[in-house]
């Protein structure tokens, strides 16, 4: 039996910011709610920048209204810190009833590994002590791994990326993420590495392992003048099949 995974990523409930649609969030929030029920995941992944960051009274009411939304869900749930999520960690942790810093679980015959990126900074970083903990993890696994992220952290330019291809350029991927794959490439039962962050659906492989980004949920540049309304379902097993749903489909299959 396959391990299944629903995921999704950059809501960024909150304003309108020109290509990204925050006041419908809460309303795809809630049309991923009802696919997951449908396909029954064994989890449910949420990658970060849950908001469009204001000030901390206002993302407080909005974080309460998408926890309300997610806790509908009958599944184990993970959630990263995004480099919007900028309200204290254990507030956060505490609405969303979640682990917001680095941490593992084995599931379904799988390890998945959730890596803390956030620093403060649009690219944020990953610690010596996250670097530390990613060895120690993988070290003492016998099972095919899953490494989820905000920021991808594949290294690569995203040439032309509506948002790191110029402006934000150097902030695609977190500081540290060299030393990660070094880490990572060490050990063979890696099998994928899965982000959100730069708002669009993205595929490389560096150094024999898959790196996929996850288009943001309220993204409307490749759909415009609509939000993507993007979430994946993710099947693990002797195959490993990623199916992106919503405006801008796409399927990738190792």
């Amino acid at each position: 039996m396959a391990l299944r995974l629903a995921i999704i990523t950059d809501l960024h409930a909150g304003r309108d910011t020109g290509n990204v649609k925050g006041p419908l969030a809460l309303e795809i929030l809630e049309s991923f709610v009802t696919a997951a029920h449908d396909f029954e995941p064994d989890a449910v992944l949420e990658l970060g920048d849950r908001l469009t960051d204001e000030n901390p009274e206002v993302d407080r009411a909005r974080l309460l209204e998408l926890a309300r939304v997610f806790k509908r869900l009958p599944y184990p749930r993970h959630h990263l810190n995004g480099n919007h999520d900028l309200l204290p960690k254990t507030d956060q942790e505490a609405i969303l009833d979640t682990n917001l810093g680095n941490h593992a679980v084995e599931i379904g015959g799988w390890k998945l590994l959730f890596l803390d990126t956030f620093n403060g900074t649009t690219g944020g970083a990953l610690t010596a002590q996250t670097l530390e903990w990613l060895e120690l993890e993988l070290g003492r696994s016998a099972l095919p791994v899953v490494v989820f992220s905000h920021q991808p952290l594949h290294g690569q330019w995203l040439r032309g990326n509506p948002y790191f291809e110029s402006d934000f350029r150097d902030h695609a991927c977190p500081l540290g993420a060299g030393a990660a794959r070094a880490i990572l490439e060490q050990h063979p039962l890696v099998r994928l590495c899965v982000s959100g962050h730069a708002h669009w659906n993205d595929h490389r492989v560096v150094g024999s392992i898959p790196y996929i980004t996850l288009l943001s949920a309220t993204e409307s540049h490749w759909t415009a003048p609509l939000p993507s309304r993007a979430y994946a379902f993710l099947s693990l097993s002797d195959e490993i099949k990623l199916e992106v749903r919503g405006l801008e489909p796409v399927t990738y299959q190792f």
